[in-house]
């Protein structure tokens, strides 16, 4: 006989249980059956079944979820969870986008959320027509309907906001430097791209916008860092790399509110922003860096990404510095660090001192928080932590994506198991060092003892016209763009 305890004791226990039993527990008895039901025990599970294995959830408010609904949510994630980490996912849907502009190169995707939607917006140039003409559009994905669009006969490059609940969603040169936001109430796609802010300020290109704070190349290729809260406030970021062509001077970037890092075409670079915070740095004087590592070889392609914890709702929620996970690929004339990724990792410094969130620091001295070489939040070099075998062959198209969560996905041409003809689109779920504050590491760690192949293949493709991916990994979304104008959407999870 089951003793009368009490409910909240049931759940406590349950909670040890595998998820298999618990189910099970079900058919024991109807007091056992309406517990398994309980939302309390469903949030336990939640955070032990899959947020505590680093398995992501759709960005959802679990305030407003019963108890059936998290109970589909847990169930969802791990069914995602197993298709993604295969060896060949399947995926359950594949749908394709019809551009407005049919034939034109897709150049960019980027996966967003727009007014509680999925969205995916894309950009595309016609290459064989003159003016050539420039298409910005964003698709609601439930529908494949564009939502915005916007045509322009030049343009000088833009970066997607990285803060998502940033008014701005994107800075488009064109040529004005334009702050973007959506118009919900627009009449037709055409008008719903909306200027917030138009920019006096001379630039060459936009590299990145997180929140305001935007980072521009100006027009003798040096760049520059500003907030549209106050655009005539403008701070030079010094360059301490090699010579590089003056269209490579930024290859990534991460702006946090105390510190922004910058990945350049050779080095890695911490900058302290506390004092372009408060406005008291000069104009006239450029920002060091605080920290700069160089990498042994010149960068070719890349992409940097925070490592994110799926119970947090976002990344501005995060007090403490995350892990950086940074993907590599070389540009030399020794042929291995080509067909090689690099995964680097640039771990947090445990020790480092933020400032108080209440903004108590005001009245005390504004130094005793600010980011300095003594008080990094990185421990400096990045350390290598793995390299994937990527074949690629010469003058071929490639493209990576990397997700907050640690999934990394690419293009390549694998020849192992296709034609001399094609491009695979292969991923791997990134390895982690021990994160202890004994470690040290460096680019030059002899990479053989990391070394791996991709773990996943999503599809293979019998031509070489896929050029662009993206991916959000919470959704089990992938987004792949080809230089014919086409866009392939694969889901992986029945939602």
């Amino acid at each position: 006989m089951i003793p009368p305890l009490p409910e909240d004791v049931f759940i406590a226990i349950f909670h040890y249980l595998a998820l298999r039993d618990v189910l099970s527990m079900r058919t024991v008895c109807k007091s056992f059956n309406n517990i398994t039901h309980l939302r309390g025990l469903w949030l336990l599970i939640l955070r032990k079944e899959v947020w505590n294995r680093n398995i992501p959830t759709p960005r959802v408010n679990l305030d407003s979820l019963c108890a059936a609904q998290i109970e589909k949510l847990v169930a969802s994630a791990l069914s995602l969870h197993r298709n993604w980490t295969s060896k060949n996912p399947k995926a359950v849907r594949k749908r394709h986008v019809a551009l407005t502009t049919p034939g034109a190169r897709i150049t960019s995707l980027h996966f967003i959320t727009l007014e509680g939607c999925s969205c995916l917006l894309s950009l595309s140039v016609t290459s064989r027509v003159e003016p050539r003409t420039v298409t910005l559009e964003c698709w609601d994905l439930s529908s494949l309907r564009c939502k915005a669009r916007r045509t322009m006969h030049w343009f000088g490059g833009y970066a997607v906001n990285s803060d998502p609940e940033s008014t701005g969603i994107i800075a488009i040169r064109t040529p004005h430097v334009e702050v973007l936001a959506f118009d919900p109430s627009a009449s037709n796609p055409d008008s719903a791209f909306i200027p917030l802010i138009t920019l006096s300020t001379a630039a060459k290109s936009v590299l990145s916008l997180a929140g305001t704070t935007l980072i521009l190349r100006t027009m003798n290729n040096e760049l520059k860092i500003l907030d549209i809260v106050r655009p005539l406030y403008e701070l030079r970021l010094e360059d301490r790399q090699p010579t590089i062509p003056p269209n490579q001077v930024l290859s990534a970037a991460i702006i946090h509110n105390e510190y922004a890092i910058i990945l350049r075409p050779k080095t890695l670079a911490l900058y302290a922003l506390d004092a372009f915070r408060r406005g008291s740095h000069p104009p006239s004087v450029p920002i060091s860096p605080v920290q700069v590592h160089e990498f042994q070889w010149r960068i070719d392609s890349c992409v940097m990404q925070r490592q994110r914890s799926p119970s947090a709702r976002r990344l501005s929620d995060e007090s403490r510095p995350c892990g950086l996970n940074i993907l590599i690929r070389y540009s030399t004339l020794f042929p291995w660090p080509v067909n090689l990724l690099h995964h680097f990792i640039l771990h947090p410094n445990h020790s480092y001192i933020s400032p108080p969130t209440d903004g108590s620091h005001a009245s005390t001295s504004s130094t005793s928080f600010a980011v300095t070489s003594s008080n990094p939040p990185y421990r400096f070099p990045p350390v290598l932590s793995q390299t994937i075998v990527s074949p690629i062959r010469l003058f071929s198209i490639t493209d990576m994506a990397l997700g907050p969560y640690g999934t990394a996905i690419w293009l390549d041409n694998h020849t192992d198991y296709y034609e001399e003809v094609g491009q695979r689109l292969a991923g791997l779920m990134l390895t982690k060092l021990p994160n202890n504050k004994e470690e040290a590491g460096s680019d030059n760690a002899p990479p053989d003892q990391f070394s791996t192949k991709a773990s996943t293949v999503f599809c293979a493709h019998e031509t070489d016209d896929w050029n662009r991916v993206a991916m959000d990994e919470s959704e089990g979304r992938i987004a792949v763009g080809s230089i014919k104008g086409n866009i392939l959407i694969e889901d992986y999870v029945d939602r």
